[in-house]
């Protein structure tokens, strides 16, 4: 199988620090979406409409936070548009080798205008769709997994970004490591000081023994 490009490759701004930060909201909100959907009055509806809706939110209040200046909406509606840098991006929950979602590989009309005047540029080698694509386990021995994939004009995969829970805990656990505590500085006295004594002792013992062989 042939080594896909990164996203970077494509686009400077999509880097891995700033897909990371999305893709970990993404796997946080959906293993609370999860959580949330495991009643007795929970559905296969409710399982899949609950945790999209939360990210979709999710992804909306961290744009509007403006705590990441790269992160911006391009179209708030049910089919959100966010855009990393200049790059517009939807996300789906879905299979990224096998999207049952028709929408997945449909440009919205924004992204079909981009297309069209960039239709010179296109190749086969080039992204023209960016998604980000959820993926559940299918298994208590697998794991929830975030794709940022670059799709060409013929919906093949140009280029491919992955996520794990893995790689989520690892950075949550990295980010709590505590300081290094700071401990006072070790005063050391001076090693003349120590000598002065030394040979003042040694002058006492001197004169002591003179002494006792006078008396003597």
């Amino acid at each position: 199988m042939a080594v896909l490009a990164t996203p970077e490759q494509f686009s400077p701004d999509l880097s891995d620090d700033r897909l990371s930060i999305v893709g970990e909201l993404m796997l946080d909100v959906l293993a609370k979406g999860i959580a949330a959907t495991s009643t007795q009055y929970d559905c296969a509806y409710s399982r899949a409409v609950l945790p999209w809706a939360w990210i979709k939110n999710a992804l909306l209040q961290l744009a509007q936070s403006r705590e990441h200046a790269w992160l911006s909406i391009k179209h708030a509606g049910n089919d959100l548009v966010i855009a990393i840098g200049d790059n517009p991006i939807r996300f789906f929950i879905d299979d990224h080798l096998n999207p049952r979602k028709v929408r997945v590989l449909s440009p919205t009309e924004g992204e079909a205008a981009q297309l069209a005047f960039d239709f010179a540029s296109q190749t086969d080698s080039t992204p023209a769709l960016w998604r980000f694509i959820v993926e559940r386990a299918l298994n208590d021995d697998a794991e929830n997994r975030v794709f940022f994939v670059g799709y060409n004009v013929t919906s093949e995969i140009v280029a491919k970004w992955e996520f794990t829970e893995s790689v989520r805990a690892f950075r949550s656990t990295d980010s709590e490591i505590p300081a290094a505590a700071k401990l006072d500085p070790i005063v050391l006295a001076p090693i003349h000081g120590h000598s002065e004594e030394r040979r003042a002792n040694a002058t006492d013992i001197n004169e002591v023994n003179e002494d006792e062989r006078r008396a003597s």
